[in-house]
């Protein structure tokens, strides 16, 4: 398993006690919840101050992520 993947599974599973902090930042760190910020700013550079150089994670608390999809090559026709 990845850092990613480790980071958005804590995330997953924290997210029910999260939902109270809805657009605020969570900074995970593997398994640990770093913290809660009101910026995204603010969560990366306490990201890069507690963890260094190791991997981390900033993500906005949602209880309902939106999805968006990109394309590649939307230049090129769809053949009919």
């Amino acid at each position: 398993m990845s850092a990613l993947e480790k980071e958005l599974a804590t995330y997953k599973s924290l997210l029910p006690t999260l939902k109270a902090d809805e657009g605020k930042f969570a900074l995970i760190e593997g398994d640990n919840l770093l913290g809660k910020f009101d910026s995204y700013e603010d969560a990366l550079n306490i990201g890069y101050e507690r963890c260094g150089l190791r991997p981390f994670l900033v993500k906005r608390i949602e209880a309902n992520e939106s999805v968006a999809f990109f394309s590649r090559d939307l230049d090129t026709l769809c053949p009919a």
